[in-house]
């Protein structure tokens, strides 16, 4: 375990960046244009639609950091867009993405060798998102494979951290606080209020050892994580990390 903990923790950060470019690159505002709906539209519809058509309330908790009037908002805006063609265009800009910002990858092919071979052992139980878009057809080699990879790999963290936060007594948004990356400015940056945000603050602190909470809940996620990661060999190990990290590192600009 120490060598799958050692990966998942070094790589933790790198991931949630490069797994998640895409979704504010430019190539996802491209397909918002083609689908003549707003970005964040089809951010909020593509990356939900994995599991389906679902109400505003359930989409909502899927994504867990954002407001409910600013879900329910869009779910209004885009009721006739139906998710397989959301799930497609989210898709599609995920893996445009790839093929662009990780041409410079050398091992393009290995990241999809070595992720996808921790991605289809995962256990998915109790991880609706990462289920929904392991299931979904997957773009051709190269590239753009590659960055659909580190997207999965990605929605498979991120489900093991909801997950961890909410048995550390944490509920999503209330856990933002608590986040050395995120915090105020990340309620801010996903559009809560400033009246939400007080009531967030106030929520949080009668919440004991709040900040004890988060940290254990990290540390959770990263034996979580480092257990989905013991499939691989050494060898493997040390190459994901590699190419997790040098993925960050040439996509940083785009």
């Amino acid at each position: 375990m120490s060598i799958t903990l050692d990966v998942s923790r070094s790589t933790a950060a790198s991931l949630v960046r490069v797994g998640g470019r895409f979704m504010t690159g430019d190539q996802l505002a491209t397909a918002a244009r083609a689908q003549l709906i707003p970005t964040t539209g089809l951010y909020f519809r593509g990356r939900i639609g994995a599991v389906g058509e679902v109400p505003s309330p359930v989409a909502t908790s899927l994504l867990g950091i954002f407001p409910h009037w600013l879900v329910e908002r869009i779910w209004a805006e885009t009721a006739a867009f139906p998710a397989a063609a959301a799930v497609s265009a989210y898709a599609g800009a995920c893996t445009s993405w790839g093929a662009e910002a990780l041409s410079g990858l050398e091992r393009a092919d290995q990241v999809v060798e070595v992720a996808e071979k921790v991605i289809d052992r995962a256990e998915s139980t109790a991880l609706p998102l990462f289920a929904g878009w392991r299931a979904a057809h997957r773009p051709a080699a190269g590239p753009g494979r590659a960055g659909y990879a580190l997207m999965l790999l990605r929605e498979l963290r991120g489900g093991l951290h909801f997950a961890a936060l909410r048995a550390a007594g944490l509920d999503i948004p209330i856990a933002v606080i608590g986040d050395p990356t995120g915090g105020l400015p990340r309620l801010r940056q996903t559009d809560w209020r400033p009246e939400e945000i007080e009531q967030l603050q106030r929520r949080a602190s009668t919440v004991p050892d709040f900040q004890r909470r988060w940290n254990a809940a990290e540390e959770t996620t990263s034996v979580a994580f480092a257990g989905c990661l013991a499939v691989l060999t050494e060898t493997e190990l040390t190459e994901l990390a590699e190419l997790i990290i040098e993925a960050d590192r040439i996509s940083v600009n785009t």
